[in-house]
């Protein structure tokens, strides 16, 4: 549906008319062309990756916003906790 929704845009077609020419309902297109548009990021989620450091009991959490966490614990608990923090 999104490789649909990019080949439109480059055909420099309405909507209705680029349905007409592949066969796809024009409602339907259209539903896909707003779910795309969540795709670019404009949902309000984004990818977090979070990456650990680990030296015996010491540990780093880096957040992607940039906040780091540097704790040391043999509590995994504790850890994880940090690590999963929403």
């Amino acid at each position: 549906m999104f490789s649909q929704v990019e080949a439109w845009k480059q055909s420099g077609l309405t909507q209705r008319s680029y349905c007409d020419q592949v066969g796809i309902k024009a409602p339907t297109f259209n539903y896909w062309v707003q779910k795309s548009k969540h795709q670019d990021g404009s949902s309000g989620f984004v990818e977090i990756e979070k990456s650990i450091s680990t030296l015996e009991n010491h540990y780093e959490v880096i957040y992607p916003n940039g906040v780091v966490v540097r704790l040391e614990t043999n509590n995994l608990k504790e850890l994880s906790a940090l690590i999963n923090l929403r």
